[in-house]
């Protein structure tokens, strides 16, 4: 939304929560994937939309209705399990798996 001035502008949404770091979220994402927590895969089907009030796969936090979520549908043989990230979250987690590969 623009307010008064063409240079200046106000958020309509909240960001996610900024009390980590994305060093701690890059930490937790190594942690949560070297205990099988979250998968590095690469057949994976993703959707992005608001945020369904439930909790992010990587910090725990709630995903509110005016933040950006990310569902990814990790596939395998016999089953799919659902994961969900904020945006931030989201690259963090894309970012480790790439490292860890």
């Amino acid at each position: 939304m623009q307010t008064g001035n063409a240079r200046h502008w106000k958020l309509e949404a909240e960001p996610m929560p900024s009390d980590r770091s994305e060093l701690d979220l890059r930490q937790r994402a190594r942690e949560r994937i070297r205990e099988g927590r979250l998968p590095c895969i690469t057949h994976y089907r993703t959707w992005g939309g608001r945020g369904s009030n439930e909790p992010c796969a990587l910090c725990d936090g709630t995903i509110g209705p005016e933040e950006v979520e990310y569902e990814i549908e990790a596939l395998d043989a016999t089953s799919a399990r659902l994961y969900r990230f904020h945006f931030l979250c989201h690259d963090v987690w894309q970012y480790e798996c790439a490292q860890a590969s």
